[in-house]
């Protein structure tokens, strides 16, 4: 960017950049998760403003850009609620797995208990973090499929994947070993 179009994001940056966090806010309870949505908007609309036809005010595009990407966000973290819902209810897929191992009932207790555990620390990782690990692991999308399906780059879908992986390895410390091999199998 031009020095002048670097006065100019930032100007159009501080006019809406508060108000549209709020906007984002009432429909998205992560704070975190609302400020980088708006981050994104304010991205996309720099860098397509160009080609971007706007029929409205600036002020109204960008409010409705903001509404559109929470909607979206919740709309994609509702399919993803339900794919960790159903990976949940269905413990078939890993049942089978440890049948094909030929474990023993014992050891088939452990794991299901093992299962479990990965299960709910999956769920309870930071939304965007949550929603990358599952795309990229268990839908198996690539990051140029994942970064595209959430509307982000690819390097902060690597990014994101990094940090569940770091949280999740630091939440299952005791089973990392199970763990690597569990998403190896399933990717």
């Amino acid at each position: 960017m031009k020095h002048s179009e670097n006065t100019d994001f930032e100007q159009l940056f501080r006019q809406y950049y508060s108000t549209l966090c709020g906007i984002a806010r009432g429909y998205i309870r992560d704070m975190v998760i609302a400020e980088e949505l708006v981050g994104d908007v304010f991205v996309r609309y720099w860098n397509n403003r160009p080609h971007t036809i706007i029929r409205t005010s600036l002020k109204d595009y960008l409010f409705t850009s903001v509404k559109n990407a929470c909607i979206d966000y919740i709309r994609t973290e509702q399919k993803r609620q339900r794919k960790l819902s159903y990976i949940d209810d269905d413990h078939n897929i890993v049942c089978t797995m440890l049948a094909d191992l030929g474990e023993n009932p014992l050891d088939y207790l452990i794991s299901a208990e093992t299962e479990q555990q990965i299960i709910n620390a999956i769920n309870e990782l930071p939304g965007r973090y949550r929603q990358t690990f599952v795309l990229c692991r268990l839908d198996g999308m690539s990051y140029d499929e994942a970064a595209q399906a959430m509307g982000i780059s690819r390097n902060t879908i690597k990014s994101n994947l990094r940090e569940a992986l770091t949280l999740l390895y630091k939440k299952l410390d005791n089973i990392r070993l199970i763990l690597l091999i569990f998403y190896r199998s399933l990717s």
